[in-house]
């Protein structure tokens, strides 16, 4: 049987069947066309060197009215918005406390830290952001305790409402009296 010469249409057209397709390409994984042919994508480029919370679940691009460029996304644990290259977190807060309503609470030699706060309404995984703290003593100081932790878990998950919370920080908490020790600071609770 003699050679014959094989002419493919350029693209991937999904608009009719692959039976009707006579010459083209239906479907195509990681291909892009230049100058008529396919070829493969070569590699990816990262988007970004700033990172996010979480794995992508959804991604919203758009242009505002002045033209400016915005992505928006939405992962399992946060949602942010993309601008000159850097991860906006402009998740939605729950709810805020005022001073003196939460209390912290640790123990020498572990990195658990006990939030007390009545009525938080929060659950395991969702986030809050502590301010105005001041030190625990030790290991565990204000610029420790003013930042965002995601609750590790609840003491008793069925009331969510009235009882403690844990989260988790990045030292070991250490007194030079061995006794543990609890502050009062305010709190904002993010979804």
């Amino acid at each position: 049987m003699p050679l014959s010469n094989l002419k493919f249409n350029p693209g991937v057209n999904k608009e009719i069947t692959s039976y009707s397709n006579t010459g083209g390409w239906f479907e195509c994984d990681k291909v892009r066309f230049e100058a008529g042919f396919p070829k493969k994508i070569g590699g990816w480029q990262r988007y970004s060197t700033s990172s996010f919370l979480g794995s992508a679940r959804a991604i919203l691009a758009w242009n505002a009215l002045d033209g400016t460029k915005y992505l928006g996304v939405g992962t399992n644990l946060k949602y942010y918005i993309v601008d000159g290259g850097q991860y906006y977190d402009i998740t939605p807060i729950r709810s805020t406390t005022s001073a003196g309503d939460v209390t912290f609470s640790a123990t020498d030699g572990s990195s658990t830290i006990t939030v007390s706060d009545t009525n938080h309404g929060a659950f395991a995984g969702d986030f809050v952001t502590f301010s105005d703290a001041v030190s625990l003593g030790g290991n565990i100081t204000a610029d420790i305790l003013n930042q965002e932790y995601e609750i590790v878990t609840l003491v008793e998950f069925w009331a969510a409402f009235f009882v403690p919370f844990f989260i988790f920080v990045r030292v070991f908490v250490v007194f030079t009296n061995g006794l543990t020790h609890g502050e009062h600071i305010p709190y904002v609770a993010g979804f």
